[in-house]
């Protein structure tokens, strides 16, 4: 199967990070000068359009893994850290995670709903769009797809943006917590997307 990436001319463009592992991975990377994501999906029905003709099948990946099928992805996960925690004797009182596109978030939003009621979930936003109207959106058509609905209740969501000077653009403040985390626990993280989450998560 092959990988097509269509990626926003923006931030961290050179041979570096995610980049590197792209090209060992052997997918095939295409820059577009644009930071919309309607550009980025045009331009990826053109390609499967232009793979058609040639007789491939494409399946669309929307940026993040944003939709109501990959937010199930993470439903799955609070219904696997509920039981952990509970074999543990763990009581989890609120869930954060890094926001940059809102399927993480959303599917934790959803999945705290079905297995951990009355946990607050926060998204740590790392670039500027609109998650709080995003995220809800995006658990609503998961729950949808389970055949149920999203019951809200108040406070049970909140969006914190901790974006620095924007998106894939590090934050020198945040350097000496991801760290302080490598170096006590061994867990790696990246400067623009969980480092800035993990960094905002300890300010609160």
């Amino acid at each position: 199967m092959k990988c097509i990436l269509i990626l926003k001319k923006r931030g961290v463009t050179d041979r570096k990070g995610n980049l590197i592992l792209d090209e060992i991975y052997g997918a095939d990377v295409r820059f577009m000068d644009t930071d919309r994501y309607d550009d980025i999906y045009a331009e990826m029905q053109v390609v499967a359009d232009e793979l058609a003709k040639e007789g491939h099948k494409s399946y669309f990946i929307p940026c993040g893994g944003s939709n109501a099928l990959g937010a199930l992805g993470y439903v799955n996960c609070v219904r696997e850290f509920t039981e952990q925690a509970e074999a543990a004797g763990i009581k989890i009182g609120h869930i954060v995670s890094a926001t940059g596109s809102g399927g993480t978030t959303a599917g934790l939003l959803l999945g705290a709903k079905l297995y951990q009621p009355g946990v607050k979930v926060t998204g740590m936003g790392v670039d500027d769009d609109p998650f709080e109207e995003i995220v809800p959106a995006l658990a609503a058509q998961s729950a949808a797809l389970l055949e149920g609905e999203l019951i809200r209740s108040e406070d049970d969501f909140q969006m914190v943006y901790h974006l620095g000077d924007g998106y894939a653009i590090p934050n020198p403040e945040d350097t000496p917590y991801i760290e302080e985390l490598a170096r006590l626990e061994g867990i790696l993280l990246d400067p623009v997307y969980t480092g800035k989450a993990w960094s905002g998560m300890l300010k609160l």
